[in-house]
């Protein structure tokens, strides 16, 4: 049960079904996600489980685990319009209510900036405000800073806070981080991993403490011998620069997200990439895999120009897992994801299904292969997103939050992965928010601050 203007956590291993409950109070369960439903949902005593999900929205707001995903427009204004279009707003109250909302979630100014050239962070701000600005009674979110810096995760938490004790709004959020927003939470839930009701406890209970206690970790930072690189750089970034244009205008940039970066990468360096939303990182990894240009400076791969490679060329050499697990899905099943990851691998096709099926049961997805990869947890998705990546063989690794919506024990299992590659001589980059795990494996990070490199040091000076 949950409570008028209360703040309520779910908690739970990924792929335990805490996404599903929201599903069911949205609607999306059963009129848009097949299956067998069982029960009812009431809301304020009145049934509506057969209640459409679009005759639930004046009342009930959905911040979901990929922004993406419920972006409708081009732009951050025409998105938080668009909710309020569709109910009849006079154009100036929407205007008041736009600003609001940019202002709450730390985003002011940025009504024309283009949604697919904002990070992964901004993205997920936007699409709270998008919610924020139609003013429902309850509002339902599902790790919504799961891809944000700490600062912009206590902005966020704040945020949720407000809600609740200044408008009395019911929260009900879907969190791994639920160390750092507990102290505010109402009503604390949990979940097995067979998605039974573990713990349904009010704040300040014992079942609370402990379920906090066994499932926070403070990694202590390990004995690593200090790394001399004596050979060449495989990657080679000279003062570069970026900036993305500005819609409806061919030639006209916008705010600089890369100045005069520079960073050399070197064979087995497992090379964490920090700083706050909205620096350059996911951005960086774009202009490395010519998804976009630079605007001046030069990368070199291996001691070649990256222009003179053909893409296939490159895609040999660099494996990239994307920070939104969908976007590189393009099967039916689990089953055929993986294996379109060999297909131009010359081996048997009873080798293929042999190594898929290791790869499968090593992230614990053996049982769902026969699933559509889009019908996952969030957690399942980023780890098929993964292993599939991890079938073929190159040489240098780029993961972009690599670890979002994972419980503790799936983050360990698969950064232990990436510690085993680096070892049998693969060079891992990855980008993330996640600075226990930076302490824990990385040798080496790389803070960016506003487009540029301010800090290249090893992990233990970082964390001195």
């Amino acid at each position: 049960a949950f409570y008028e203007g209360k703040i309520h956590a779910i908690s739970g291993p990924s792929g335990s079904g805490k996404s599903s409950i929201l599903y069911l109070i949205d609607g999306l369960i059963p009129h848009m996600y097949q299956g067998k439903l069982e029960g009812q949902v009431y809301l304020r005593g009145k049934d509506i489980t057969e209640v459409l999900p679009r005759y639930r929205c004046g009342d009930i707001g959905f911040v979901m685990q990929n922004p993406d995903s419920q972006f409708c427009t081009y732009t951050v204004e025409e998105e938080l319009a668009f909710g309020m279009e569709n109910l009849g707003l006079p154009v100036e109250e929407m205007s008041l209510r736009i600003k609001e909302a940019l202002d709450f979630v730390g985003m002011s100014g940025s009504e024309e900036m283009d949604l697919n050239n904002l990070s992964g962070g901004q993205k997920q701000k936007v699409a709270i405000a998008s919610v924020l600005v139609t003013k429902p009674s309850i509002l339902l979110l599902d790790e919504p800073t799961a891809n944000l810096d700490p600062e912009s995760r206590r902005q966020i938490f704040d945020l949720i806070v407000r809600l609740s004790r200044e408008q009395n709004i019911t929260i009900i959020i879907v969190e791994h981080n639920i160390a750092e927003i507990i102290g505010e939470v109402d009503r604390f839930l949990a979940l097995d991993k067979d998605g039974k009701l573990l713990i349904d406890c009010e704040k300040g209970s014992a079942e609370e403490a402990a379920w906090i206690e066994a499932n926070s970790h403070d990694p202590q930072l390990p004995h690593r011998e200090p790394v001399v690189h004596t050979d060449a750089p495989i990657i080679e970034i000279e003062n570069l620069n970026f900036a993305y244009p500005i819609p409806g205008k061919k030639r006209a940039k916008g705010r600089q997200i890369i100045r005069d970066l520079s960073l050399n990468i070197y064979k087995q360096d497992f090379l964490a990439i920090v700083g706050e939303n909205g620096v350059g990182k996911s951005t960086l990894m774009k202009l490395l895999f010519k998804v976009n240009q630079p605007d001046s400076g030069e990368i070199r791969i291996y001691g070649k120009a990256l222009r003179s490679y053909h893409t296939k060329e490159l895609y040999n050499q660099m494996g990239l897992v994307f920070q939104n697990p969908e976007n590189q899905f393009i099967t039916n099943t689990v089953s055929d994801e993986m294996l379109f990851s060999l297909k131009r691998v010359k081996i048997s096709q009873e080798e293929k299904e042999k190594q898929v099926h290791a790869m499968l049961e090593k992230f614990h997805l053996e049982h769902e292969k026969e699933k559509s990869p889009f019908a996952l947890s969030q957690g399942q998705k980023r780890r098929l997103s993964v292993a599939s990546m991890l079938l073929t063989d190159q040489a240098i690794l780029f993961l972009d939050e690599p670890t979002y919506g994972q419980d503790f024990e799936n983050r360990q299992e698969l950064m232990k992965d990436m510690q085993e590659l680096v070892e049998q001589g693969i060079t891992i980059v990855m980008i993330t928010h996640d600075l226990s795990l930076v302490k824990q494996y990385a040798t080496r990070v790389v803070r960016i601050e506003d487009g540029t490199v301010v800090k290249d040091v090893s992990t233990e000076e970082y964390f001195a």
